[in-house]
C-alpha cells in the first residue's frame, strides 16, 4: 500500500494539471525554428526551460502560471510587461561576480540584463574572440555568457515578432517561412487578413480570454494552413508532437521503474510473492510507457531515436529493460528484473534532468539521412551498451 501510494504521488507530480480552457488550437500551431516545423508548443517550452532555467525536478515550462504556448504570445501582446517581469534565472555565481550581478539575486528582468553594462561589454567580448577565431574554446563562465545573451537575444526576437516564422512562404526557394514582424510588411489583401488574425490572437492574448485565444489560434491556423498546404505540417503530426510533450513519457516511465524496483526489492526481502508480482507489473508498465515514448519520438522525428546523448541514454535504459523482461519470463528469478529497472530510473532520470541532456528534437544532418546500414549500426551499438 505505501508503494501504491508513493506512485501516486509521484504521478501527480509528472502528469499535468488541464488547463481550464482547451488551447491545442494554439499549441498545435505550427512554427518553423531548429532546421524543422514543429507546434508552438515545443518552441514555447524550449524557450521557457532557456529562460527560466529549468531545474531538476521542478521543470521551468510554466512562466508567470501560464501555459508554455499562452506566455509565447503574451511575450508578443504585451512586451513591456513582460521586459520589466524578473523571469530570467542567472544560477552561475561566478557568473553573476563576472558581470556584477547580485550576488542574493538569482533572477533579473530582460531590462535589467539588456541594459546591463557589465553584462553587454562581457558579451562583446565573447562575440569578439568568437569573430576572431571561430573554433575558439571557452571558458565555463564564457560559455554561461554566451548562453545568457543567446537567451535574451532569442526573447527579444520574440518581442519583436522576428523569432515566430509562423507563415510559410511558397515564393521563397529555400522554403524558409515568413515572421510575424515580416507580416507586416505585406501587402494585399491575404496579407491584411493574416495581420488581423495575429491581431485578434494578440487582443484576446492581454485580455487573458483562453477560449477567445483557442479560437483566434484555430482561425489562423486554418488560414495559415490555406497559404501552402504542402507545406504545412500535417494536424496529425503536430497533435502527436504536443502529446508527447504533455504526458512526459519517459518521466512517466522512470517513475515505474522506481516503483517496480522498490517492489522487487521489497519482495527479495521478504519473500512475498504478491511485492514481486507487482513489482514486475511495475515495471513492464514502465516498458510500456519507455516503448511508446521512442515510437512518439519516432514518428516526430522521422528517424530512429538514437542521434543524440539523450536519445541514447533513453535507448540504453530501454533495451537493459527489455533484455531483463525477457530474462524474466525464462527464469522468473526477479533479481535481473530488479536491477533493470534500477538501472532504467537512474538512466532516465539523468535524460530527463541533466542540462547537458538536451532532450530537444533535431532533423538529421543531410549526409546522415535515408542511410539504412548507419541506423542498423547505431541501433547494433546502442543495444549492445544496454
Amino acid at each position: 500500500m505505501r508503494i501504491l501510494a508513493g506512485l501516486a504521488l509521484l504521478l501527480a507530480y509528472a502528469v499535468p494539471a488541464a488547463a481550464d480552457a482547451d488551447l491545442t488550437p494554439l499549441r498545435t500551431l505550427a512554427i518553423q525554428e531548429g532546421g524543422r516545423h514543429k507546434p508552438l508548443d515545443t518552441f514555447a517550452r524550449e524557450t521557457a526551460r532557456r529562460v527560466s532555467g529549468a531545474r531538476a525536478f521542478t521543470g521551468g515550462e510554466t512562466i508567470g502560471g501560464l501555459d508554455p504556448a499562452e506566455w509565447v504570445i503574451s511575450l508578443v501582446s504585451d512586451p513591456r510587461r513582460w521586459e520589466a517581469e524578473p523571469m530570467f534565472r542567472v544560477t552561475h555565481a561566478a557568473l553573476r561576480e563576472r558581470i556584477v550581478l547580485a550576488a542574493a539575486q538569482d533572477r533579473f528582468s530582460f531590462q535589467e540584463l539588456a541594459n546591463h553594462k557589465p553584462f553587454l561589454d562581457a558579451a562583446d567580448e565573447v562575440r569578439e574572440r568568437m569573430r576572431m577565431d571561430p573554433d575558439a574554446r571557452l571558458d565555463p563562465i564564457e560559455q554561461e555568457v554566451a548562453g545568457l545573451y543567446g537567451t535574451l537575444s532569442t526573447v527579444a526576437a520574440i518581442f519583436s515578432g522576428e523569432g515566430l516564422r509562423i507563415v510559410p512562404n511558397p515564393a521563397a526557394e529555400d522554403g524558409t517561412w515568413l515572421t510575424v514582424a515580416e507580416l507586416g510588411k505585406l501587402e494585399g489583401p491575404a496579407a491584411a487578413g493574416l495581420r488581423d488574425q495575429v491581431g485578434a490572437l494578440a487582443v484576446a492574448s492581454r485580455a487573458g480570454d483562453r477560449a477567445a485565444l483557442a479560437r483566434a489560434a484555430g482561425a489562423l491556423a486554418r488560414t495559415l494552413r490555406g497559404v501552402a498546404p504542402d507545406q504545412y505540417p500535417s494536424a496529425s503530426l503536430l497533435e502527436r508532437e504536443v502529446r508527447y510533450n504533455r504526458l512526459k513519457p519517459f518521466r512517466l516511465s522512470w517513475l515505474f521503474y522506481l516503483a517496480g524496483f522498490l517492489a522487487l526489492l521489497s519482495a527479495l526481502a521478504v519473500r512475498t510473492k504478491a511485492a514481486a508480482a507487482l513489482g514486475v507489473a511495475f515495471v513492464f508498465a514502465g516498458f510500456a510507457l519507455n516503448t511508446y515514448g521512442m515510437v512518439l519520438r519516432t514518428l516526430i522525428a522521422g528517424r530512429a531515436p538514437v542521434t543524440n546523448m539523450y536519445e541514447t541514454v533513453v535507448f540504453a535504459a530501454w533495451g537493459a529493460v527489455l533484455l531483463a523482461l525477457v530474462f524474466e519470463l525464462r527464469s522468473s528469478t526477479r533479481v535481473v528484473t530488479a536491477c533493470a529497472a534500477g538501472l532504467g530510473v537512474i538512466a532516465l532520470v539523468l535524460a530527463d534532468n541533466v542540462p547537458i541532456m538536451d532532450g530537444s528534437i533535431t532533423p538529421l544532418v543531410p549526409v546522415l539521412r535515408d542511410n539504412t546500414w548507419l541506423t542498423l549500426h547505431v541501433l547494433t551499438i546502442t543495444l549492445g551498451y544496454a
